[in-house]
């Protein structure tokens, strides 16, 4: 398993790191067959989060919880791959939008962030008391990764997932902000600042939401929009006290369930330096870094397209086994 987690190659069409990182992103992924269910799920209060359900037709595997990132969404093309690869092993998937995302925003009075932990704990909860086949397993990409992560450090021995893992997570906020702050990752910030003012002028059609007005040329860096909008809504004096408080990194001693940290060594803004500390945190945490695959790109020809949910799963077999 150990040389598997590193064996992802890119097509020989998609090198380097920015296209591995974008090409995978503006391709539409092709929509699940069956028939979805929706599940609502009040996960604090004045907030509540929607899950699609989707279950396979056949065997049973268990459960697999999957979680976007920062301004996506449960349609997510990097969370439908996923989904689709773990129908046909057997898996029921719950897609599960953060906060306020994929058109939820009047379920929550309160917008998404990366120390919303507790949230996946909720949803686990309202799964366990569903009758959802186990084993749990919680997934999460980008953000979502660094949420994940964050609630099996936070809940330790009480964590319901069985197994616990992300993609690309920034786990350590601050320095992935500094990252995406070098030049040569302006496309991928401007990217970010956009989607979340759109998201916020959407929510005061709904609702009013405090802090500065939302142009994304008056905003212009995620550490600003953060400082006006994430960071007192979470009730952090600055996104720098934001950042701290919400990273899962210097948490993961508290781990109790296997976890693994799935990051290429060439993503543009989760730098793998910034992992580095936090290799040997846990016992529990496994770190694999292949060379390749941008930010949740892993691209690859064939089924599946996503080579990470081929990558995850094998690992969660191992690791349950």
């Amino acid at each position: 398993m150990s040389d598997a987690l590193q064996a992802y190659r890119p097509p020989l069409w998609l090198p380097g790191r920015h296209l591995q990182t974008i090409v995978p992103s503006v391709v539409a992924a092709r929509p699940l067959e069956g028939r979805r269910e929706t599940l609502d799920v009040p996960v604090a209060p004045n907030a509540t989060v929607r899950c699609a359900v989707d279950r396979s037709p056949g065997r049973t595997t268990g459960t697999l919880l999957l979680i976007h990132g920062l301004g996506g969404s449960a349609d997510a093309p990097y969370i439908v791959r996923t989904a689709r690869h773990a129908l046909g092993r057997g898996w029921t998937t719950v897609r599960m939008n953060l906060r306020t995302c994929g058109g939820t925003g009047r379920l929550s009075a309160t917008l998404c962030n990366a120390g919303q932990g507790d949230d996946a704990g909720g949803v686990l909860a309202a799964l366990d008391r569903e009758g959802f086949p186990r084993p749990f397993v919680a997934a999460g990409f980008s953000l979502g990764g660094n949420l994940v992560a964050r609630y099996a450090a936070t809940s330790g021995d009480a964590c319901v997932a069985d197994a616990v893992v992300g993609i690309n997570p920034p786990l350590d906020l601050e320095g992935c902000l500094r990252a995406l702050e070098r030049p040569g990752n302006a496309i991928y910030h401007l990217h970010f600042v956009v989607l979340l003012c759109v998201q916020v002028g959407r929510l005061r059609r709904l609702r009013p939401v405090a802090g500065p007005s939302a142009w994304p040329w008056r905003i212009r860096t995620l550490r600003r929009f953060d400082d006006g909008f994430t960071a007192p809504d979470a009730g952090y004096d600055s996104a720098s006290a934001y950042y701290a408080a919400a990273s899962a990194g210097p948490l993961l001693p508290g781990i109790r369930r296997p976890t693994l940290i799935l990051s290429a060594e060439n993503d543009p803004f989760v730098d793998v330096a910034t992992l580095e500390p936090f290799r040997n945190r846990s016992p529990l945490a496994r770190f694999a870094h292949p060379r390749g695959g941008g930010h949740c790109g892993y691209w690859q020809s064939g089924h599946p397209r996503l080579w990470a949910a081929a990558a995850m799963l094998d690992w969660v077999d191992a690791a349950l086994s």
